[in-house]
């Protein structure tokens, strides 16, 4: 066999399979590794944003799904506050709570689409509810008093709970501790 017959045989390819492998080893570790950073970020991201509970609200049109509705205050565009009947979120609580529970997922597709917007910070959770001689006490996180406008978000809660004929008032508790907040009664 001479130079050029040698030049030209074709390699037996076990140097390039090892190469390719520990190409495609590495591919494979990198993406493991941004995944194992970046998706829960991303996944935090949708929770927070609202997404999914928007997309499972819109599977059916309001009017037509079945189960009992919720009336729930929010504010529309120019500032008034307007009664909207949304679909109840249903936690197995009693119909206050889960009204409640419908008010702080805030304003439904059909409720946004007429301009409704919720003045209660989305993070506020419900802790409890009592109704006591038609006195509705209503215990949140302190989520509620990072609240933009927190009158107009105790002004929500307050013509929620007194839409119902068994309560005369509210009195609002922020992690069990009945609040003081300047400006409401």
């Amino acid at each position: 066999m001479d130079d050029n017959e040698r030049k030209q045989r074709i390699p037996n390819g076990t140097g390039g399979a090892k190469r390719s492998l520990i190409l495609f080893g590495v591919w494979v570790l990198f993406t493991a590794a941004v995944l194992a950073v970046g998706l829960p970020v991303v996944l935090d991201s949708i929770k927070e944003s609202g997404v999914i509970s928007l997309l499972a609200s819109t599977s059916a049109p309001t009017s037509k799904r079945g189960g009992p509705q919720a009336r729930v205050w929010f504010f529309i565009s120019d500032g008034t506050a307007r009664e909207f009947s949304q679909q109840q979120v249903n936690r197995g609580g009693s119909a206050y709570h889960d009204t409640f529970e419908t008010l702080l997922e805030g304003p439904d597709l059909q409720a946004l689409k007429q301009g409704a917007v919720s003045s209660i910070n989305p993070k506020t959770l419900l802790r409890g509810i009592t109704l006591s001689n038609k006195i509705l006490y209503i215990d949140v996180s302190r989520h509620f008093l990072e609240s933009q406008d927190v009158q107009a978000a105790y002004e929500q809660l307050k013509r929620t709970g007194t839409g119902f004929s068994q309560v005369k008032d509210i009195v609002l508790l922020i992690e069990g501790e009945r609040a003081t907040l300047a400006g409401v009664t």
